[in-house]
């Protein structure tokens, strides 16, 4: 959940986001409406999944994905990079040039060549208008897949060229083809490692099996005829060192959750949510569903304001047409000093008739929204537990503030013989061994060379930004 940019993320009641509904039956006929429907959808990108916002790392990317462009096949675009605040290793393209990479992925690479060959292989996509070749670009597909973070699907002849070329466009570049069997092997294992989490579509995520493309990848590199060129790092120390620092895990600039609590630093507020719940947090929002999934209560900025009664006449307006809003009930709330607004009314959501418990809450010159969802019906055991989270808003006390953390990418130095094991112990390092060894591309139990640069993370303290007030 972003300082910025919080809307509305109730499944239930909300309606198609307007660049998806509006293009539900488009096609893309032309690379005009490639760049077109590419810049409705970026902005959508940045909404939904949030931005890294580090200008030296972007303009490092765009450096690299420039000088790969400039041998794109295809249809040339005024190509446009950026990093996306996901952790699960990611790349995607979108019409018109617009490339994206998570900051899970780049933390990935070991050196600039894997980086490289991953933005060309994207970078063939757009040139090749893969997306203009689906029979549909609308609701049921490409204009969608950004609401979950996922990568856009393509067809096994798009990924095998999109592959085949990418490799051939790093080379044409002066990057080593080879450096793309790598990626595609520990972007595999990196998955292996995060199993046991809710899996999230991404890079691999194709037609063709892993293991045929990195097959099929290491082949192609031993044919590609190609010149090395200096890369805009200048070694693999300078690359990692460009690298450094990069967030790893979580971000806490979105909010952390300690159990069934949800702290979130910069916007300085806590509340928890029903004990035994899923939570999930978001870019746009965060909340909970109940384990029988019938019910779930979500979190979300509504705007700036100090009126939690104006806000909530605002909101009626709007969701009331679209949504078939009926209002039951509204009173005035004291929440810890705040003079919060209630409704409670019912609701067409996707599945049927729901009935809405919503709280809106003044805190610092914002206004936040606290929406419980349940089937329409004579049971409401769920409004007391709805009713709970809102009165649970309250104020970050400095022992809770103090308590948030984020994990950052570091690099060190190995010692003469020191095993990952070993290093990870002397260096406090944060990730397992085997996670450590699928991040830095090396077997876990083999010795280290001495001074071989290993990428570690570290728990550090998170800094605030100043908040709002």
């Amino acid at each position: 959940m972003r300082r910025v940019a919080l809307v509305a993320l109730v499944l239930v009641l909300a309606p198609a986001a307007p660049v998806a509904r509006a293009q539900e039956d488009a096609r893309l006929d032309t690379r005009y409406d490639d760049r077109d429907a590419g810049e409705r959808v970026a902005r959508e990108v940045e909404a939904n999944l949030g931005l890294v916002d580090d200008p030296a790392l972007v303009a490092y990317v765009t450096a690299i994905g420039r000088r790969l462009a400039r041998h794109a096949p295809g249809f040339g675009f005024d190509y446009r990079f950026a990093i996306v605040d996901q952790d699960e290793p990611n790349a995607f393209a979108l019409p018109g040039g617009y490339i994206f990479v998570s900051r899970g992925l780049i933390a990935l690479c070991n050196r600039e060549d894997e980086l490289a060959n991953v933005l060309g292989h994207e970078i063939v996509h757009a040139s090749m208008r893969h997306a203009a070749a689906r029979e549909q670009v609308g609701g049921a597909g490409f204009f969608q897949w950004f609401r979950q973070g996922q990568i856009a699907a393509y067809g096994r002849g798009q990924e095998r060229t999109a592959d085949r070329l990418g490799q051939g466009v790093a080379a044409l570049a002066g990057w080593d083809p080879a450096a793309m069997a790598p990626v595609l092997k520990n972007i595999e294992f990196t998955e292996r490692v995060r199993r046991g989490r809710t899996p999230m579509p991404g890079f691999l995520d194709t037609h063709p099996g892993t293991a045929e493309r990195v097959a099929a990848a290491s082949e192609r590199a031993g044919v590609i005829a190609w010149k090395p060129a200096p890369g805009v790092a200048r070694d693999r120390a300078d690359f990692l060192r460009r690298i450094e620092g990069l967030t790893v895990g979580a971000s806490a600039s979105e909010g952390v959750f300690r159990g069934s609590r949800f702290l979130h630093a910069d916007l300085g507020f806590t509340l928890r949510f029903p004990e035994g719940w899923e939570t999930r947090n978001t870019h746009r929002a965060v909340g909970a569903l109940a384990p029988t999934r019938d019910g779930q209560v979500i979190l979300e900025h509504q705007g700036p304001g100090r009126d939690a009664r104006a806000a909530a006449r605002e909101w009626i307006a709007k969701a009331g047409e679209k949504a078939r809003l009926r209002v039951d009930a509204q009173q005035p709330v004291k929440l810890r000093g705040a003079e919060a607004w209630r409704v409670t009314g019912r609701a067409a959501g996707s599945g049927g008739p729901v009935r809405l418990v919503v709280t809106w809450v003044p805190f610092r010159g914002q206004v936040y929204r606290v929406t419980g969802v349940a089937p329409s019906g004579p049971s409401r055991r769920y409004e007391g537990l709805f009713l709970n989270v809102a009165r649970s808003f309250r104020p970050l006390t400095p022992e809770l503030l103090a308590s948030v953390e984020e994990t950052r990418l570091h690099v060190v130095a190995a010692r003469p013989g020191e095993s990952l094991a070993q290093l990870s112990r002397r260096t406090g390092n944060a990730w397992p061994v085997q996670q450590t060894a699928v991040m830095n591309g090396v077997v876990g139990d083999v010795p280290l060379p001495a001074g071989e640069l290993v990428k570690i993370a570290l728990r550090e303290p998170y800094q605030p930004a100043a908040p709002r007030r």
